[in-house]
């Protein structure tokens, strides 16, 4: 068992995240008191944070583990820190609605536990998808308001991008979103270009009825569609490939989604209304 400082082992073995001396596990993983710290600080904060080279791929050393912490964060994920174990350890607070609804229903007798484990995936990344969003370099320029009408409108779409990448989630668990879930999990998305595909996704003037605000948002997604493009100049296959994402995430029946995946968490709560309290 582990001691409170995390310090079980008479040797140190490498860091998981960074490859420094670790002497024992800290949420899950063996990783150095470093890397630790700087996993329940960005857990804590909820930072979201950005790759300084774009691309999401920056080494992460022990000697350059601080340069970028987007990577460094991305790297505690990919050895599976546990950000649960991080949440237990807060004081109590007020939680809100969805977050309540997350938490009850782990307490439900009806649930099976891989149900209950599944739901309880869901809704956390639901929630971390929207408060990325919020801010998102390109999209999180928009108005509160504007976000949660294009959001409110497109939040099955953008939803399904995000549970692509989780690979712990397989595709049989959802078989009426296996096409779109395989599909784009065959694009094999980097960081940036899936970046520039929510943009796309989002940054939609024809759902906003302010000027200002529609004008900004049709220059962002101009903006985000000629990155993806630059950055697939030499295989213009591929960009082409990754367009037609769009069709296939906006054929996802927002109903179908909120009926088989949210009502049993949320009630008959909307989903508007859930996006405006994150």
């Amino acid at each position: 068992m582990e001691n409170k400082t995390g310090r079980n082992l008479p040797a140190p073995v490498p860091c998981k995240v960074c490859g420094d001396k670790s002497y024992g596990k800290h949420y899950g993983v063996y990783c150095c008191d470093g890397c630790s710290c700087f996993f329940k600080r960005s857990i804590r904060k909820n930072v979201f944070y950005s790759c300084i080279s774009g691309d999401g791929r920056c080494v992460v050393d022990k000697a350059r583990r601080n340069w970028c912490p987007y990577c460094r964060l991305q790297r505690c994920f990919a050895v599976e820190m546990n950000v649960s174990a991080v949440q237990e350890e807060r004081g109590p607070r007020k939680p809100k609605f969805f977050e309540e609804k997350i938490f009850s229903i782990t307490n439900r007798n009806i649930f099976t536990s891989q149900h209950s484990q599944t739901s309880e995936k869901i809704a956390h990344i639901f929630l971390m998808t929207i408060k990325h969003l919020r801010k998102n370099s390109g999209f999180g320029l928009l108005s509160y308001n504007s976000q949660n009408k294009i959001l409110g409108q497109t939040w099955s779409s953008i939803f399904v991008l995000r549970l692509a990448q989780c690979k712990e989630m397989h595709e049989n668990i959802f078989s009426f979103l296996k096409y779109p879930i395989t599909y784009v999990r065959s694009m094999k998305l980097e960081v940036l270009e899936q970046d520039l595909l929510e943009n796309i996704l989002l940054c939609r003037a024809e759902l906003l009825e302010d000027s200002k605000q529609a004008f900004l948002a049709e220059y962002l997604q101009e903006m985000a569609m000629e990155a993806l493009f630059l950055r697939n100049t030499e295989n213009k296959k591929r960009f082409l490939k990754i367009i037609s994402c769009l069709n296939i995430l906006y054929r996802c029946d927002p109903n179908e989604v909120y009926l088989k995946l949210f009502k049993p968490i949320i009630g008959n709560v909307t989903m508007e209304s859930i996006i405006a309290t994150i």
